[in-house]
């Protein structure tokens, strides 16, 4: 039941069986181990979506893979992302292959291997790779989590935020404002919109300390002029 790991530690070397002797594998310089493709018999729809917390492209397979990243990139938790990071092999008690959707890494320095499934695909195969997966990354000491999606309000959320991912050039302008009205009681984003003066400048800078975690607000609620919003202090920019 032992699994082999093989990983590709560089984008232009090839795969290669690490034996975990000493060293964990060098998570932030792995390419995925396999090129993400579709054809008519591959259900798969693969997305090139770009992530602010390695500063490049992400080859995902699925929709639901691009949903699990806006959820982790905008965490200032996560220090990194690996699409396609490892293909796991065994032998007993026959061969099996299998090479999980994501890796991220927390600043704690703790590893997690991701698996994504749409919840009406949840079958027997798939906990039988989900409980042999597990098992590997306990032996070494990574995580494993297994996402099913979002709520549809927190999709549309998240999907509204990423627009708002950069950081605008006037945010050193507002920023300051911005928090010392967040750090009232009962505040709404209402009270923080107030402070544009017509050119959206204010209104965009509040949607990005809202995307970066600075400003937490209620996600799996539709979000509107009277949601609350407090200061958390989760940032991700510095």
């Amino acid at each position: 039941m032992t699994a082999e790991w093989w990983f590709k530690p560089s984008s232009e070397g090839s795969g290669l069986l690490w034996d975990w002797c000493g060293a964990p594998p060098p998570v932030y310089s792995l390419a995925p181990v396999r090129r993400t493709r579709s054809s008519e018999h591959n259900r798969h729809i693969p997305v090139t979506a770009f992530s602010t917390t390695t500063g490049g492209h992400l080859a995902l397979e699925s929709g639901l893979e691009h949903d699990l990243v806006r959820r982790l990139d905008r965490l200032s938790s996560v220090t990194w992302l690996v699409a396609q990071p490892v293909e796991l092999r065994w032998t007993e008690p026959r061969k099996f292959r299998h090479v999980p959707d994501l890796l991220s890494t927390d600043a704690g320095g703790a590893v997690t291997l991701w698996d994504v499934r749409n919840p009406r695909r949840l079958d027997e195969k798939f906990t039988l790779q989900s409980d042999k997966t597990r098992s590997a990354c306990a032996a070494v000491g990574w995580r494993y989590e297994v996402f099913t999606g979002l709520g549809e309000v927190e999709r549309l959320n998240l999907l509204w935020l990423h627009g708002y991912r950069r950081r605008p050039s006037w945010q050193g302008g507002i920023e300051e404002a911005i928090l010392a009205t967040a750090a009232g009681r009962c505040v709404v984003l209402d009270d923080l919109f107030a402070l544009d003066d017509g050119s959206g400048q204010a209104k965009s800078a509040v949607w990005h300390l809202v995307w970066n975690g600075t400003l937490q607000v209620d996600l799996e609620s539709k979000l509107t002029g009277r949601t609350s919003v407090r200061i958390t202090g989760d940032g991700t920019d510095g």
